[in-house]
């Protein structure tokens, strides 16, 4: 070999050694660098264990060409920069729950009837959808989504027919509270631990979830909506033609209600101011009051205040609203979480989804909102 070819094989040696030795070198930063990228999740089945995980009314695709068609305002303040951009809210075409009248009452069924209601998160973990069978027929449920997929859980059968119209979770003491109505037809809170609802399995004991704690509340004759923030319950009544009424429960180091002994255990409110009518639902975030207003097939409203409930004589009116939202129909609970707002609808269920001048939205979706000196604004 001559000394010019030699001089070229040890060129190209050393040219090579330097390239492998580039790669090892920047390979643990780009692998430490790398943008997260949002796998695909594998396709639930279309039933677990009798309660369905599709969506009711339409696929993906045909949801944003609905929603940005009919709302163009509420589509382009979706996050989809975030996933998951919705929830699909399970057991709308049938839900696994306890039958309630006879034939086979008490015992585990399926229910094609379920409406939902209630909302709540729990530690970023946890998505709890709250319904009530339309023809009675069957018990209430919960329904158990996971948060950071979206992905569908478990059912929760409850030992009541309630409306369950509000779900609140105590993040200090992880006790979730659902609005129920007691033997005497009045309004009461139970609550159910995490624990509980972690360990909970329909299928195997075929029974409902035992709730920890009931208690009978003095006010309002009904609840209708319930939110729980800094240590209190706000615990509201929805009215169809009258003005409605928000009630606050200061709770004790325990998370639980003072009871007055006297008046046969009832709890007494410690606050209350007057609301709209037609208010379906509370939340509270940063510096803001989030209320939901609703009724029948009419575009739904989500009103944004200023937290004033400190100051004497202040109400919760319409017309002092610092922010209106226009929603599609039958908007239930929502929920206001760092910076973003989550909407709960009941309008796909079996006997609205017969309707084809509504949109039906049978997944939970969230709007982000930019927050500006407490007052929201849409992105």
């Amino acid at each position: 070999m001559t000394k010019k070819k030699l001089i070229k094989k040890y060129w190209w040696l050393a040219a090579i050694l330097v390239i492998i030795l580039c790669g090892i070198f920047f390979l643990p930063w780009n692998s430490k660098n790398k943008v997260p990228v949002h796998h695909r999740l594998k396709r639930q089945p279309a039933l677990i264990d009798n309660t369905s995980t599709r969506p009711a009314a339409y696929s993906t695709k045909q949801f944003k060409e609905v929603l940005s068609k009919n709302y163009p305002d509420v589509y382009k303040n979706l996050n989809f920069k975030q996933k998951p951009t919705f929830y699909v809210i399970p057991g709308l075409i049938q839900s696994a729950a306890i039958k309630y009248t006879p034939p086979n009452q008490g015992k585990p069924g399926i229910a094609y009837d379920m409406d939902p209601q209630g909302l709540a998160i729990i530690h970023h973990k946890y998505l709890i959808i709250s319904a009530y069978s339309k023809s009675k027929t069957f018990d209430s449920v919960l329904w158990v989504l996971d948060f950071k997929t979206g992905q569908f859980v478990k059912t929760i059968a409850l030992n009541n027919i309630d409306h369950v119209g509000g779900i609140a979770y105590d993040d200090d003491h992880d006790r979730l509270w659902v609005a129920t109505i007691n033997q005497y037809q009045r309004a009461q809170v139970q609550s159910v631990t995490l624990k509980e609802i972690e360990k909970y399995d329909l299928k195997k004991q075929k029974r409902p979830i035992k709730f920890e704690h009931a208690t009978n509340l003095a006010a309002p004759l009904k609840t209708s909506y319930l939110t729980y923030h800094k240590h209190k319950l706000y615990i509201g009544y929805f009215d169809k033609i009258h003005g409605g009424q928000l009630f606050a429960y200061k709770l004790n180091k325990k998370g639980l209600f003072k009871k007055d002994k006297k008046e046969y255990d009832f709890a007494f409110p410690d606050e209350n101011w007057s609301t709209y009518s037609q208010i379906q639902g509370i939340s509270f975030d940063k510096k803001d009051i989030l209320l939901s207003e609703s009724y029948g097939d009419f575009n739904s409203q989500l009103l944004i205040f200023k937290n004033k409930l400190d100051k004497p004589n202040y109400n919760l009116d319409p017309a002092e609203a610092d922010k209106i939202i226009v929603l599609p129909p039958y908007l239930e609970q929502i929920i206001g979480k760092d910076g973003e707002i989550y909407l709960l609808f009941e309008s796909a269920t079996a006997l609205y989804r017969q309707n084809p001048n509504v949109v039906h939205m049978d997944r939970v979706v969230k709007l982000k909102v930019k927050f500006k000196d407490g007052v929201a604004t849409e992105r």
